[in-house]
């Protein structure tokens, strides 16, 4: 529902309503006009997510190998057509508990205001006074997020990650 223009919503809730309601009419159901970006639900998705994730384990080893590589103090993986969380790395001893569902959030507002341009999400760099925060296509399937320290230049980095889009496909697939 929140991919809905607002003035929208409850007419489209109400069609796909009565289109279930058909299919399932000996079954008492109740239906609701909730999104996956609320964030219970959204949490809920994510542990569901990553539980059935066929190599789980490895992605995340991988992850933290492929962020000592390239010396990355974080690298998270977000599911390209939901934005679901999959996987992630960090070095740092305290995480923000709410930061892989605040990124979540912002991934799904960009796609969603470049859908409405006709454009495709690549990539966006922000640099602070401390960090370079790079988010991109990671391959077909994923976002990618990688915090990098200032000093380190980005087109280096994006060559990191081609590269290790790369290795990720071949050790996934093994």
């Amino acid at each position: 529902m929140d991919a809905i223009d607002d003035s929208k919503r409850e007419n489209v809730f109400n069609e796909k309503k009565s289109l279930y309601e058909k299919k399932v009419e000996k079954l008492d159901v109740i239906f609701y006009p909730t999104s996956i970006w609320e964030t219970n639900i959204y949490n809920y998705f994510s542990q569901i997510f990553s539980k059935y994730l066929k190599n789980s384990e490895k992605i995340k080893k991988f992850l933290e190998n492929y962020a000592l590589n390239i010396n990355a103090s974080e690298v998270l993986l977000f599911n390209k057509k939901t934005s679901l969380f999959i996987s992630c790395y960090s070095n740092k001893e305290k995480n923000d508990e709410n930061k892989i569902e605040k990124t979540c959030v912002s991934l799904k507002k960009i796609a969603r205001r470049l859908k409405q341009t006709e454009n495709a999400f690549k990539e966006m760099i922000i640099n602070n006074i401390k960090n370079t925060l790079y988010v991109g296509e990671f391959n077909d399937y994923c976002y990618i997020v990688v915090i990098l320290p200032k000093d380190i230049r980005i087109e280096l980095a994006k060559l990191n990650i081609k590269i290790g889009s790369k290795l990720f496909e071949n050790e996934i697939s093994n």
